[in-house]
C-alpha cells in the first residue's frame, strides 16, 4: 500500500460556510453560530482508495480552511502555494460570478501550483427553493462549462460526503506528479 498525502484548500468569501463544510464532513455536526476562521485552519482526513490502476492508497488529506477578509490576503497567497486541489465556496445567496467566484479563480490561478484543478461548491442549498437553484445551476453550469460543481448544505449534510469522495477519487486517478 502507498501513502499519499495531498493538500486540498478551501478558499471564499467570508460566511459562505467553508469551515461548516469541513467540520459536517470530518465530526459529522453543523452549528448555527459563526466563528471567523483567522488565518488558516487545519483538518486531516485519511482514507483508504484503489485508484484506476489497482493500487491501494492510503490517502491522507491535510484540508486547509482559508481566512478570506482582506487582512488576510497577503498571507492567503503563502497558503495556497503546494495545494493539490482547490476547493472555491459560495453561498447560494451570493452567487454573482463576478463578485463571489471570479475572484477566487483569479486568486487561486495567481499564488497555487500551475493548472491547479478546482472545484465550485455551492453551498447553503437548503436556504432556497428548488425553482431557484435550478436557475442557478445552469447559469454556473454555462459560465464554468469545465468545472465540477457541487451544490451542497453543510446543515442538512446534502452532497458534504460527495464532495470529499470526488476530491479522493480524483486526486488518486487524475494527479500525478505535484
Amino acid at each position: 500500500m502507498e501513502t499519499w498525502k495531498k493538500k486540498i484548500c478551501l478558499i471564499g468569501s467570508d460566511g459562505v460556510g467553508k469551515t461548516s463544510i469541513i467540520i459536517r464532513y470530518t465530526q459529522g455536526t453543523f452549528s448555527n453560530s459563526y466563528l471567523m476562521t483567522l488565518g488558516c485552519d487545519f483538518y486531516e482526513v485519511n482514507l483508504k482508495r484503489t485508484n484506476k490502476k489497482n493500487i491501494e492508497i492510503d490517502l491522507n488529506l491535510f484540508v486547509w480552511d482559508i481566512a478570506s477578509q482582506k487582512n488576510f490576503e497577503k498571507i492567503r497567497s503563502h497558503y495556497l502555494q503546494h495545494a493539490n486541489l482547490v476547493i472555491i465556496v459560495a453561498d447560494v445567496n451570493r452567487l454573482d460570478p463576478k463578485k463571489f467566484i471570479d475572484p477566487w479563480i483569479s486568486d487561486l490561478k495567481t499564488n497555487s501550483p500551475p493548472n491547479c484543478p478546482y472545484i465550485i461548491v455551492v453551498n447553503k442549498s437548503d436556504l432556497e427553493n428548488t425553482e431557484k437553484i435550478k436557475e442557478s445551476v445552469e447559469i454556473l453550469k454555462k459560465k464554468y462549462k469545465d468545472t465540477k460543481i457541487f451544490y451542497s448544505s453543510a446543515k442538512s449534510g446534502k452532497n458534504i460526503e460527495a464532495i470529499f469522495e470526488y476530491v479522493a477519487e480524483y486526486l488518486v486517478n487524475e494527479i500525478n506528479d505535484y
